[in-house]
């Protein structure tokens, strides 16, 4: 029965549009050209307040031929009790950043939060600077960078920066971030992690 008015509405509503084209009597009507009203919606302007705990920040002047294509964060910590998840997978994710690690110091220098940043320059080559700003659960406010430098570079690059070892040990889990590509002093890309 389902079947039978399914097809009696497709039916219909084929015979309705066919009508619809045939009748050139009915005008196309199109909303009325509005005035722009008083009410402008204008742009946030950046005030150059830099971040809660930094000093000073970089002028923002983003560049549509650099790119974070993706950022990937694996934090590595065996004291979280996961050794094994069941998925293959994952498990060589942990034994991959561990891996020459044999002694339990040697463990604990590995253990902490990984960035991996895949980006791109489409423009003329040039040199670049890849900064990690990030806040940690024992530092709080304090902001801390990690920088990746890059001279003469064109093209697609995977940039590895690691918060791990003592850092990690003492300032804890990274709790907010920001990734910068920075050209001539000036941020080009940026990607922020939620609650930066």
């Amino acid at each position: 029965m389902r079947k039978i008015l399914s097809l009696a509405h497709l039916a219909i509503c084929c015979l309705w549009a066919n009508a619809q084209e045939d009748n050139k009597d009915v005008p196309d009507f199109r909303p009325a050209q509005v005035a722009p009203t008083t009410n402008v919606v204008t742009p946030v302007v950046n005030t150059g307040r830099p971040p809660d705990g930094m000093v000073s920040d970089l002028p923002v002047a983003l560049d549509e031929n650099v790119s974070l294509n993706k950022i990937y964060t694996f934090r590595n910590d065996r004291s979280l009790g996961r050794n094994t998840t069941g998925n293959p997978m994952l498990d060589y994710e942990k034994k991959y950043w561990d891996y020459g690690a044999i002694l339990q110091k040697e463990i604990e220098g590995k253990q902490g939060n990984i960035f991996v940043i895949n980006w791109q320059n489409d423009g003329a080559p040039a040199d670049f600077m890849v900064r990690l700003d990030y806040r940690q659960a024992n530092t709080r406010e304090r902001v801390m960078t990690k920088t990746e430098r890059y001279s003469n570079f064109g093209g697609y690059e995977k940039t590895v920066i690691k918060v791990v070892g003592d850092e990690y040990l003492r300032g804890g889990v990274v709790n907010s971030w920001r990734i910068s590509i920075v050209r001539d002093g000036k941020i080009v890309a940026q990607e922020k992690s939620f609650i930066w």
